[in-house]
């Protein structure tokens, strides 16, 4: 590069009064920053970790759900049968279940207290209740009419069986439309497999099983029937008959 002779033409540079400003620093955590990277590594960690905590929520709740499938505070009971089973019911004038004595169940009501269907030395009628079958729902409203004005009948007891209980099923809960429907009769809540409805026969609903006071079958009975058969059957159990 060439240069100049002699003195500098160029008056100096006299040194400013200010000091210079310091060069910016960038603040330091006691961590250092992630890159690209390792921000999307921590935000797939994240993300997995969320997902598991769905996860393990899910399984908690499907785990609530079979022990309470009902939903809405309605949780199955715990159900003990003693006794052989009835065979199913299929033909109500050859049935070959007439004189053979019924099964007797241990379960709980609405109410989570117990609940008995046992040979006590009283005739009872039996009544298998689904809460989804409109014929029941017909038949409940029609027999509890029946007994606001004739009142079930001195030495006989009329049992209601609330079973086959789906909460994916319309009318649900059981309790709910019983209530409304204003049953005043003794109910035994079945468990999630029925067993009490199998242990006695049962194949379609209504579904009556008529005993007596030594718990024999006297007679049974499937589908809907009016009010006054069903007085009339229990005032007949009532007598001995």
């Amino acid at each position: 590069m060439a240069r100049t002779g002699g003195k500098r033409t160029q008056p100096k540079t006299r040194p400013s009064d200010e000091p210079a400003p310091p060069a910016a620093v960038l603040p330091v955590s006691g961590e250092e920053q992630p890159s690209g990277i390792g921000k999307k590594v921590i935000i797939a960690a994240a993300a997995l970790v969320g997902l598991a905590a769905v996860v393990v929520l899910g399984i908690t709740l499907a785990g609530e759900e079979a022990n309470n499938p009902g939903g809405s505070g309605f949780a199955f009971p715990d159900v003990s049968i003693t006794g052989g089973a009835l065979p199913p019911f299929e033909n109500p004038s050859d049935d070959p279940a007439r004189g053979v004595t019924a099964p007797e169940a241990s379960s709980l009501d609405f109410e989570g207290l117990p609940a008995l269907i046992e040979h006590d030395g009283v005739p009872k009628m039996i009544l298998f209740l689904a809460h989804w079958c409109v014929h029941c729902q017909r038949e409940v409203p029609a027999l509890q009419s029946w007994i606001n004005q004739n009142g079930v009948p001195a030495g006989v007891d009329l049992v209601s069986v609330a079973t086959s209980i789906s909460d994916i099923r319309t009318n649900y809960p059981p309790d709910a439309w019983l209530r409304r429907e204003g049953w005043t009769q003794r109910v035994v809540v079945d468990d999630a497999a029925s067993r009490i409805a199998n242990a006695y026969g049962l194949t379609s609903f209504p579904y009556y099983v008529l005993v007596d006071g030594s718990g024999n079958v006297v007679q049974r009975m499937a589908g809907s029937q009016s009010a006054e058969l069903v007085g009339a059957l229990l005032q007949s159990l009532a007598a001995g008959g």
